[in-house]
């Protein structure tokens, strides 16, 4: 069975939260079906922004039994992972092309005012039929065969860096590989001393993103290179190519990779170290990784990401730039009678080397993974707390200060010394009559 490929981009939302108007929510794509179609997608969360949150995020996935999929869209508050609406519908009721998709709540009643903004297609897994008329669809193996593709070689001898060569619908490795020997000047006639590789390059989205390693592997001798090419998606990410290379400048290359890699674990080995991070992910709430001494915040926040185990909490691909370290250490209070220990936190930058922060404390201490939006997040509540009270300390010494100026010093002495001379001449008058 040929799988159909569903393109789903997930747009924007509108009043996604009706309960919760400040909360940060991300959209939770399952798509429910056999074990081979089944699969889970994660949108980033947009912080505090429940009335018009923009995601334009697309995903991509195969589907072998259409019948019997179905999806589900839930709009999850990322700050407490709690459902706030959702919305399940079968896949082949789902409409193709631009759509507003209506949610509802746990109780799958209508929310009126709440929806998502969709955009889908539909795509079969071979492309080839695309690019053909529609009256050589139907037409013989002998008329498919006899349509000329072109392929790109990367690599071969020449004044250019790459060389295209025509190719047909049953052509093999071995066979272009022969046309390349037969074509190609300086280079020996033996195809056992060369081969060809696919390599694929990832494209990152954001400047800051974390940039992957190609993706390389040998093509065997028998592979046909129209099926190859028609198994590239750049949708999902990638740009392909095929490369000509010599065995023995792959053993070379090979012998330099492994050289490197014994030094690094030789260094590793020598001048390396334990650290626990803590909150990882709701299914582990702390691992353990072996690092060089010199590793920085964002070498380790890399090295957890990828031993944390699935979670629907953690992105499939997720961006260790996207994360911070927080340190969190607990002094000793100074005097024995104060038996309540203060504890203090600081974040890492990303180039800060962990071995040494870890080396400088005194106490009990731990690392926290955090995203940078919840660090972000609780220093702004923090700041407001602190506005606030500076500006009710501000009204009520203003208050105190209205007050004493009711009853003013000199007025209080002037009385005084009225009432003296009124007990003078009181005293001075009585001792008169006396006499």
């Amino acid at each position: 069975i040929e799988p159909a490929i569903y393109s789903l981009t997930i747009v924007s939302g509108q009043n996604v939260c009706p309960s919760n108007s400040t909360g940060s929510p991300c959209i939770e794509l399952d798509v429910l079906g056999m074990p081979l179609d089944s699969c889970h997608f994660r949108t980033k969360p947009i912080h505090r922004n429940t009335l018009n949150p923009m995601w334009n995020e697309q995903y991509l996935f195969r589907i072998h039994f259409e019948d019997l999929v179905f999806l589900r869209f839930a709009v999850v508050e990322n700050n407490s992972s709690t459902v706030m609406a959702q919305r399940i519908i079968p896949l082949k009721a789902l409409k193709r092309g631009y759509r507003h998709l209506q949610l509802r709540n746990l109780h799958n009643e209508a929310l009126e005012i709440s929806s998502l903004f969709i955009n889908s297609r539909r795509m079969e897994e071979n492309s080839f039929l695309n690019a053909v008329p529609t009256s050589m669809q139907f037409s013989t193996a002998e008329l498919r065969a006899a349509v000329v593709h072109r392929v790109t070689i990367h690599g071969v001898p020449g004044p250019e860096p790459f060389t295209i060569f025509p190719v047909r619908q049953g052509t093999t490795v071995a066979q272009l590989l022969h046309e390349i020997l037969a074509n190609a000047n300086g280079i020996g006639n033996y195809p056992t001393d060369y081969f060809l590789m696919e390599e694929k390059c990832f494209i990152s989205k954001d400047r800051n993103e974390y940039r992957k390693l190609p993706f390389q592997r040998v093509l065997g001798p028998e592979e046909e290179l129209v099926q190859l090419l028609n198994s590239w998606f750049p949708e999902e990410g990638y740009v392909g190519r095929i490369i000509f290379k010599m065995r023995e400048e792959s053993l070379n290359a090979k012998n330099l990779c492994q050289e490197e890699k014994d030094d690094a674990v030789t260094v590793s080995e020598d001048d390396s170290f334990f650290v626990q991070v803590h909150d990882v992910s709701p299914e582990q709430p702390r691992t353990v990784i072996k690092a060089p001494c010199f590793s920085t915040a964002q070498d380790v926040i890399q090295q957890t990401l990828c031993k944390a185990k699935y979670s629907y909490s953690i992105l499939n691909n997720p961006n260790p730039s996207d994360y911070v370290l927080l340190e969190e250490v607990t002094k000793e209070p100074p005097n024995k009678r104060s038996s309540t220990p203060k504890t203090c936190q600081r974040i890492l930058l990303d180039q800060e080397c962990v071995f040494q922060a870890q080396n400088k404390w005194k106490g009990a201490g731990k690392f926290i993974l955090k995203l940078k939006e919840q660090v972000q997040a609780s220093r702004d509540d923090k700041r407001k707390g602190i506005s606030f009270a500076n500006e009710f300390k501000k009204l009520t010494k203003s208050s105190k200060q209205y007050r004493g100026f009711i009853t003013p010093p000199l007025q209080m002495s002037s009385e005084g010394l009225q009432n003296k001379d009124d007990k003078t001449a009181c005293h001075l008058t009585f001792s008169d009559a006396m006499e």
